[in-house]
């Protein structure tokens, strides 16, 4: 007989006529449906049976089976065979048999098992559901790993038995009795109870995985983090940490996400026990860090940051930050039509031994200003204000305000010789307490620095087949002042300027705004390019700048430009495809062409291995005082190394070559698949060379569902 494929109102097809006239209805007033390819009615036992890809339909749950047999009168229909059923919420539930009411939310299964969107299984002998929303179920079994596909019987990586487990959708929530984790199939841990959150839920409240491990200086250390999902647009962390040799230290975090904003707010509290050689006075220890920003507009925005610890060793005995310096501000920033501006105050926290914070400056107001007009056949025009009060605890505090205003202008040739020309000039005013001859006097002081600067440069190209070869000589011409004046103005945020190819042809190669190159000079260089038609190239660069006479300024000293030659300074940047990239930085001294600076960094695949490699070497670099020529050098080595699918491993070294003594060592294990992470890294670091050193082992383990999982993606990533 060919089979039936009827959509039928299983209330007028029963056949008694009290039935056809008074359909019959769920709790929710939606009809029963059935579609089957054959459908049989028992009119005296009031039963209906259907086979062949049945389907029932209420209240938008689906419940599909091999053969369903309807009891109208107890309202329980029993599925067999292949039993499918679908969740008002897409959740998929399969069993062997099934007993449900007629509007499927309670009932009896057999052989249960569930699949999870994020591929997670549950399994059970028998169970009950209830109110289509709970599921309890006896000996049971849950896991989050794929089985394997040449063995799916084999036991997975990891699995929970339970006698019970408790499957909660509306509370979001799996709970176990009675329950044993399996690893590979080995019996490893006992617990009578244990919960943790639906699998398809991304943030509810409750442990995350823990991490154990050894320091010197804390001793045995545990951290326990708790996460509160306070609502969808705020939540919070609490990580207490116990620290064996030293006490407990308590740390949380709070996150909110406003319409037009959002803030962090971190912190710590800790007793712990301090050493001699710790520079900490009494009372309690800990640390408070507050960010945050708000739009008011699309153009405008208000950001701040609060930012302090305790004493000076706190951050990094804990592990919370090794920063050398506490950054505290508040802004307020505009984003405007061709300009930008900001007005705010800084300070800063200094964590460096033998410095004081009475040094440290508060900036308060600091004011930047920058406009730039649109492109024009007759040039950019340009403008900047800034200024900044310097508030210290003793007694010297200054103003500075500085004005800029430029033209530039770019040409090119019909034979392809660019051409460009600038032009600036710059105003400072300040007031305060400067330094003269060692003895501080309250001055006042005012300089006028005019710039001008012309530029030429010729792009050459040619090749072969596989390759293309570009050539660009540049070169420019920079006229100023002879003198800056800097005894006059202090150098604030003026750090030591470091000589290099990128910054060869800048105008002004001193970074931040107190520091001002002057005198007359011309820059040139040689550009190069070579590249392949199969993914890898080459550039490469060379210069050098030449004076009218040698730069006077002490901030250049020991930095190849306080000479009227300078040094010779250049790069090399090669990349072959994803697998190996090389970045190589140097200065040469410009008479016997002896390395001054050197910096390569080199990053190299070949499976299984990767090899990361910084090298730095300087000799009398511009942040030595007395400038004279101690040479430093100190090398970074890490290797990785990808053991089959799952498993990768790495080990580090850092050792400063001129002292001949190592820094750091490192090794480290990592396990990672779709279900279970493992890390074990253990660190040796020493404070200076050849001094004390401090252990460090952490061990992280963490089972999907069972807690935060890392969602890097990366099986090579270097541990923290």
């Amino acid at each position: 007989m060919k089979a039936l494929r009827a959509l039928l109102l299983l209330s007028l097809v029963a056949g008694s006529g009290a039935a056809a006239a008074e359909p019959e209805a769920g709790a929710g007033g939606e009809t029963l449906l059935f579609q089957a390819d054959r459908i049989d009615f028992d009119r005296e036992r009031n039963l209906v049976t259907a086979e062949g890809n049945v389907e029932l339909a209420r209240e938008g749950r689906i419940l599909r089976a091999d053969r369903v047999v309807l009891d109208r009168n107890t309202g329980i229909a029993r599925a067999d065979g292949n039993v499918t059923l679908v969740e008002e919420d897409g959740e998929v539930l399969f069993a062997d048999s099934v007993e449900l009411t007629d509007d499927l939310r309670d009932g009896f299964v057999e052989q249960f098992k569930a699949r999870f969107d994020t591929g997670s299984r549950l399994a059970a002998s028998w169970g009950q559901l209830q109110g289509g929303t709970r599921a309890d179920l006896s000996q049971a079994v849950y896991s989050a790993c794929e089985p394997c596909g040449e063995e799916p019987d084999k036991a997975p990586v990891w699995q929970v038995k339970a006698g019970r487990i408790t499957h909660d959708r509306a509370d979001q929530q799996v709970t176990y009795r009675d329950a044993v984790l399996e690893m590979w199939g080995v019996p490893v841990l006992y617990t009578p109870y244990l919960s943790h959150p639906d699998p398809d839920v991304t943030r509810k409240s409750g442990f995350l995985a823990p991490a154990i491990g050894h320091d010197g200086d804390l001793g045995v250390r545990l951290e326990t983090p708790w996460y509160w999902n306070i609502a969808p647009d705020r939540d919070a962390t609490f990580v207490p940490i116990v620290a064996s040799k030293r006490g407990i230290v308590g740390a949380g975090e709070y996150r909110q996400l406003f319409d037009k904003g959002r803030l962090e707010v971190s912190g710590s509290l800790a007793a712990l026990d301090r050493k001699p050689k710790e520079r900490a006075g009494g009372g309690p220890r800990g640390h408070l860090r507050l960010k945050g920003e708000a739009h008011a507009s699309a153009d405008w925005r208000l950001r701040g940051e609060f930012y302090r610890a305790s004493d000076d060793g706190y951050l990094d005995l804990t592990g919370i930050d090794g920063a050398d310096t506490l950054p505290s501000f508040a802004e307020v920033e505009g984003f405007l039509d061709r300009s930008y501006t900001r007005v705010g105050v800084f300070d800063v926290q200094e964590l460096r031994a033998g410095i004081s914070g009475d040094v440290t400056p508060l900036a308060a107001p600091e004011i930047l200003y920058e406009w730039r007009s649109d492109p024009a056949p007759d040039g950019i025009w340009s403008m900047r204000a800034a200024g900044a009060a310097l508030h210290r605890r003793r007694a010297d505090e200054n103003q500075r305000v500085t004005l800029e205003g430029g033209w530039r202008l770019e040409r090119f040739t019909d034979g392809g010789h660019r051409l460009e020309v600038g032009t600036s000039l710059r105003g400072d005013f300040a007031h305060g307490d400067l330094v003269h001859d060692n003895t501080a006097a309250d001055d006042n002081n005012a300089r006028l620095l005019p710039l001008a600067s012309a530029g030429w440069s010729y792009l050459l190209a040619g090749g072969m087949e596989q390759t293309q070869l570009t050539v660009e000589p540049r070169a420019q011409v920079v006229v100023g002042r002879n003198s800056a004046d800097v005894d006059d103005f202090p150098n604030e945020d003026g750090e030591p300027v470091e000589f290099e190819f990128a910054n060869l042809f800048m105008a002004n190669r001193f970074p931040g705004l107190d520091g001002v190159e002057t005198g007359q000079r011309i820059d040139y260089g040689l550009q190069l390019g070579l590249h392949g038609l199969n993914g890898w190239h080459i550039d490469a660069g060379v210069g050098q700048s030449q004076r009218r006479k040698a730069n006077g300024d002490a901030r250049a000293a020991g930095s190849g430009l306080d000479t009227a030659v300078s040094d010779l300074v250049g790069r090399v940047d090669l990349t072959a495809g994803d697998s190996t990239a090389l970045s190589y930085r140097f200065r040469l001294d410009k008479d016997d062409l002896a390395t001054r600076q050197t910096a390569l960094n080199l990053s190299a695949t070949s499976d299984p291995w990767r090899l990361e490699a910084r090298y730095a070497k300087a000799v009398g670099s511009a942040d030595e005082e007395d400038g004279a020529s101690r040479e430093r050098e100190q090398i970074d080595l890490t290797l990785h190394s990808a053991m089959g699918a799952n498993w990768s491993a790495f080990g580090r070294h850092r050792r400063d070559l001129d002292a001949g003594s190592a820094l750091l060592h490192g090794l480290g294990l990592k396990y990672e698949d779709e279900c279970l992470f493992f890390e074990a890294s253990f660190e040796r670091e020493f404070d200076t060379p050849g001094g004390d050193a401090d252990n460090r082992v952490m061990v992280r383990l963490v089972f999907r569902d069972l807690g935060s999982f890392p969602a890097n993606g990366s099986r090579n990533a270097l541990p923290k």
